[in-house]
């Protein structure tokens, strides 16, 4: 479904109601961006508070934010930025906690969002990448994703992308990313719920789609949740485990370090011991 827009519709600048599973973000200026409806295929400006400040299509907001840009002298804070991507069934609100530490220790770090149970982990690639294309005054980027976060940042890794000749690619951080695959989601493959609910991308994360992606170019810090035992939150998974993805199916040949954390899944990028490995591996 695709939107007939006029060439500026009308506006009114109040804050989002929601829909935070349906928007991937695809253009950003410090805390204002631009995002794309996965449905309808419109677009809308959003600032620092999200408030919706123009929308239709996407050079309609692009000249909209410029006119922001230069009336409110908006630009990042530094030149090397961290990019934050959520899980799959999730949104950035999600990574809130871990961006706002990360931003008390006077980083630049921005949680991304991107409609995860939409669309494969290529089109979520797509949208991040020109994202990137499109950053104004960065020069370094770091990524930093939770679960399926860490496998759209790897898929975007190991492409030649033309935002590399002008940006240096730092770190990467995956926290419970299933890196070779969740052999949970082949368990669940014959269950058409498992498909109405996570979408393309639930298929995406199972071995054998994930078997051939190669290893980071770049500095790579691994963290794990597990309980240190052989059955860990999930003994169906029959080795330690956050509940969802087994200790072993995060790990990535050549990563630089590795962290385990006793976690679950789900909250595994909120625990102290999370944000003090990246902090320590940043250093």
């Amino acid at each position: 479904m695709k939107w007939d827009l006029p060439e500026e519709p009308p506006n009114l600048e109040i804050p989002t109601l929601g829909g935070k599973y349906l928007w991937a973000d695809i253009y950003l200026l410090d805390d204002w961006r631009i995002q794309k409806n996965i449905l309808s295929e419109h677009f809308r400006l959003l600032d620092d508070k999200d408030k919706r400040r123009a929308w239709g299509n996407y050079d309609h907001c692009l000249q909209k934010l410029e006119i922001f840009k230069h009336k409110l002298g908006l630009k990042f804070p530094n030149k090397h930025i961290f990019l934050i991507l959520h899980g799959l069934g999730r949104h950035r609100s999600s990574m809130a906690k871990l961006t706002d530490n990360l931003r008390e220790k006077g980083l630049a770090a921005y949680s991304l969002n991107y409609p995860s149970t939409f669309q494969p982990v290529e089109s979520h690639g797509n949208d991040l990448e020109h994202l990137l294309n499109g950053l104004d005054g960065v020069t370094e980027v770091s990524f930093i994703g939770h679960s399926l976060g860490g496998l759209v940042a790897r898929i975007l890794l190991s492409r030649k992308n033309s935002w590399r000749n002008k940006i240096t690619a730092r770190y990467l951080i995956t926290i419970g990313t299933p890196n070779n695959g969740a052999r949970i989601a082949d368990m669940m493959s014959g269950l058409k719920l498992f498909h109405t609910i996570a979408g393309p991308s639930g298929q995406d994360v199972r071995p054998y789609r994930v078997q051939d992606l190669p290893a980071p170019d770049i500095p790579t810090l691994v963290i794990a949740g597990g309980r240190g035992t052989k059955t860990g939150f999930n003994p169906l998974l029959g080795e330690d485990n956050d509940g969802i993805v087994t200790v072993d199916e995060t790990k990535i040949d050549g990563m630089k370090d590795f962290k385990r954390v006793k976690v679950i899944h789900t909250t595994i990028m909120d625990h102290p011991e999370t944000l003090q490995a990246i902090l320590d591996f940043i250093a």
